[in-house]
């Protein structure tokens, strides 16, 4: 981890990705390398996840080593995963088929039971869709394990996450890229957003089922809501920073693409290096 304070007028935002954490931890590490220390980040569903174990203090070869591990895949499932399919299609009870208490009580162990608003350097916000008040929130207070399962909690995949009294799912339904509010905020005068394309489709059937609408249709509106956000960031008169990183689609469990989805996104990060506004924003090693 690096000994340098982050910059507090430099924020990232860390797009929601199916299973993303990959890419977005490379890239969070390729900043680490260049240089560029955020002192804010915002993440949605894998970049909630990625977002909250840096801010954390996971970083470099403990992040890689951690996300790459086969303790950090396993804690996805848990032991009534397969009973939850038969029931969620046939309508009667669970919401998803994954709890996300296996991942919580991992978490737990890695970072314990702290709070988003502790984090200090970065200070962090999580995106997540609150069900209870039909609307969708940017967390900066709260337990920071229970809001980063919440916000990676992709409907029909996980079920409902209830947190102090409410019910969430997955930040990424509403606000894929959270950098929006930043645009106002005379404190930031950097804005770098780290978003996640697939070039191939993970359909491995022909044929249209529920999952794969579900999963296209949400594509489909978060496409047209992020370049919404765009056109609001060439308005804003900040630097603002688009970065795509491009991999295949990785599916749950990336056995064999996990390696080459870090490298890719700190390829990425590495993109800046060429960008004369951002030298003066480099700390020294």
């Amino acid at each position: 981890m690096s000994g340098h304070q982050g910059d507090p007028g430099l924020a990232v935002c860390l797009a929601s990705s199916f299973c993303g954490y990959h890419a977005h931890s490379g890239f969070l590490n390729g900043l680490d390398r260049l240089g560029l220390r955020p002192g804010r980040i915002a993440g949605a569903s894998a970049g909630a996840l990625s977002g909250g174990l840096w801010a954390a203090g996971i970083r470099g070869e403990q992040l890689e080593s951690l996300i790459l591990s086969h303790r950090f895949k396993r804690s996805f499932l848990d032991l009534f995963s397969l009973f939850r399919i038969h029931l969620l299609f046939l309508n009667l009870g669970p919401s998803g088929v994954l709890s996300g208490s296996r991942l919580r009580k991992f978490l737990i162990r890695l970072i314990g039971n702290r709070r988003i608003e502790e984090l200090r350097d970065p200070t962090l916000e999580l995106a997540v869709s609150n069900l209870s008040q039909n609307c969708m929130q940017l967390k900066k207070e709260g337990s920071l394990v229970d809001f980063m399962v919440a916000s990676l909690a992709v409907p029909l995949l996980f079920t409902v996450q209830t947190v102090e009294g409410e019910d969430y799912v997955d930040g990424g339904v509403a606000n894929e890229t959270p950098f929006e509010h930043w645009l106002d905020d005379p404190s930031i005068h950097t804005i770098l957003v780290h978003y996640i394309r697939h070039h191939t489709s993970r359909r491995l059937i022909p044929w249209w089922n529920a999952t794969s609408v579900a999963a296209t249709a949400h594509s489909v509106a978060a496409a047209e809501l992020f370049e919404k956000r765009k056109s609001l960031a060439a308005l804003s008169g900040k630097k603002v920073v688009f970065l795509e990183t491009r991999t295949v689609h990785p599916g749950i469990f990336q056995w064999r693409t996990a390696r080459s989805l870090i490298d890719a996104g700190a390829l990425t990060a590495a993109s800046l290096s060429s960008d004369p506004g951002l030298s003066s924003l480099r700390a020294t090693r």
